[in-house]
């Protein structure tokens, strides 16, 4: 019976812990699209956007500089601005 007690035990704090992290597995996982434009900044790219700039990861998007693109991928919010994890970019037609 000890052993039955522990294994309830130990299942409900496994539950707990992941129920809690979860929702930012989910979160984080999340894709978003921003449309703005590309430029050049001293360490790599960015997008600008109506939003705000979002430091760019994941594509060297040197091909696009001042150029309107639609921008599809993950976005990081952090206490030196939000940065965007590029999973495909197209350019956009004015």
């Amino acid at each position: 019976m000890r052993n039955f007690s522990k294994f309830i035990l130990s299942a409900v704090l496994v539950l707990f812990v992941f129920s809690a992290l979860l929702p930012a597995i989910s979160f984080a996982a999340k894709e978003e699209v921003i449309v703005g434009t590309v430029m050049k900044s001293g360490k790599g790219f960015i997008i600008e956007a109506d939003d705000g700039d979002y430091t760019v990861r994941g594509k060297d998007l040197s091909k696009m500089v001042g150029k309107l693109v639609e921008v599809t991928g993950v976005i990081t919010e952090g206490e030196k601005g939000d940065t965007i994890d590029v999973k495909s970019v197209e350019e956009v037609q004015e």
